[in-house]
């Protein structure tokens, strides 16, 4: 019993760093780079947490599915986003900040 605890301790500690890190991020509205980087993070966490637990905890039933969606939703919509950026602005600058 102690192994799943200790997963979703892990999980809830970095899951409450990206939430701060984003309202920094959102808050302080520097770049958008950044927030579409930590989106794109947070969501990939997210979906790994999930299949994690879906393997060895709660199974594969529309609880899981559904967030598992909205986060690789998100993942895809913060690439895109971050994509975009790019093209607007120049390649070095971009890469620079990143």
């Amino acid at each position: 019993m102690e192994g799943p605890l200790l997963v979703n301790g892990i999980a809830v500690v970095v899951f409450l760093l990206f939430i701060i890190q984003f309202f920094r991020l959102a808050l302080r509205g520097d770049s958008k780079k950044e927030l579409f980087l930590t989106l794109a993070l947070w969501a990939l966490g997210m979906a790994v947490w999930l299949v994690h637990n879906a393997f060895f905890n709660w199974g594969w039933d529309v609880y899981t599915y559904v967030p598992l969606v909205f986060a690789l939703a998100t993942f895809l919509l913060s690439v895109f986003g971050l994509l975009r950026l790019q093209k607007e602005e120049e390649p070095s600058k971009f890469q620079k900040e990143i």
